[in-house]
C-alpha cells in the first residue's frame, strides 16, 4: 500500500539550510546580549569606582575642614604655636613633603580606648605613591600624646591617593597668604583654605578648594577687630 503524500510530506524534517540560518540568528542574538551584559557591567565597575573615589574625597575634605574648625589658641600647655616653618615639631623623620604646619586643634575623639584628651597635633604631608605612577598620596600625622615622657610616635594616615599637588592658605582679613607665624602676628588667620589638585581631573581643571573660617579670636586679634570698628564708626558719623 503506498502512503498518503501528505503523511509524507507532514514527516520531513528541518533542512540543512534552515537549521544553519537559525544558528546565525541565534549567534547574532547571543553576541548582542553578550555585548549589552559587558557593556553594563563595564557602567557598573566605572560608577562603583567613581562613587568610592568621590567617598574619599569627601571624607578627606571631612577630616581637614574638622581639624581646621577645631583650631587652639597659640599657646598654653597644650597648644603651640601656628608657624608655616615651625622651629620644632614633634613629628621627628616622617618620610614626605611637608604641606601645613603643626595644626593644634580638638579634634581629637575621647573613647575608652585612648587616655588622651581631645586636643591633637595634626600635620600634613605628600608622599610618593606606592603604586609607580608620578602621583602622590596625601597623608594625615596625627600626634594625639602631646605631654610625653619621650618623643611621641605620630600616627601617619593615609587619606588619599592620586594627588599631584596640595597646599594650605591662611587669610589674614585682606588676602591670603602661604605663610603665617603667631608668635610674630600673635593671631590666627580668618580663615584657612586647602586646595588639593588630583590626577583624575583635566589638565585646564581648578584644584578642589575647602575654606574654613577659624572663629578663635585672640587678645590682639579681638584688640584689632575693636580698634577697626571704632575707625570705621568715627569715619562713618564724620560729615
Amino acid at each position: 500500500m503506498k502512503a498518503h503524500p501528505t503523511n509524507l510530506h507532514s514527516r520531513r524534517g528541518f533542512t540543512l539550510l534552515e537549521i544553519l540560518i537559525a544558528t546565525a540568528v541565534a549567534a547574532v542574538v547571543l553576541v548582542a546580549i553578550q555585548s549589552v551584559f559587558y557593556g553594563a557591567l563595564r557602567l557598573r565597575n566605572t560608577t562603583t569606582d567613581h562613587i568610592e573615589d568621590d567617598l574619599v574625597l569627601q571624607r578627606t575634605l571631612g577630616l581637614v575642614r574638622h581639624d581646621l574648625a577645631g583650631l587652639m589658641l597659640p599657646g598654653g600647655t597644650l597648644s603651640g604655636s601656628l608657624q608655616t616653618v615651625p622651629t620644632s615639631t614633634l613629628q621627628q623623620d616622617t618620610a614626605g613633603e611637608r604641606i601645613s604646619p603643626d595644626f593644634y586643634t580638638n579634634s581629637g575623639k575621647v573613647d575608652g580606648w585612648n587616655p588622651y584628651s581631645e586636643v591633637q597635633m595634626v600635620t600634613y604631608y605628600l608622599a610618593a605613591a606606592t603604586d609607580g605612577s608620578n602621583s602622590k598620596t596625601l597623608i594625615r600625622s596625627v600626634t594625639r600624646n602631646l605631654l610625653p615622657a619621650q618623643d611621641a610616635t605620630p600616627d601617619d594616615q593615609l587619606l588619599l591617593s592620586g594627588v599631584t599637588s596640595a597646599d594650605f592658605l591662611f587669610y589674614d582679613g585682606t588676602e591670603w597668604t602661604d605663610t603665617w607665624d603667631s608668635t610674630v602676628t600673635s593671631t590666627l588667620p580668618t580663615a584657612v583654605k586647602f586646595r588639593v589638585q588630583l590626577v583624575s581631573q583635566s589638565t585646564n581643571a581648578s584644584p578642589i578648594e575647602l575654606v574654613v573660617p577659624v572663629f578663635v579670636t585672640t587678645t590682639t586679634s579681638a584688640a584689632a577687630a575693636t580698634s577697626s570698628s571704632s575707625t570705621s564708626t568715627s569715619t562713618g558719623g564724620t560729615p
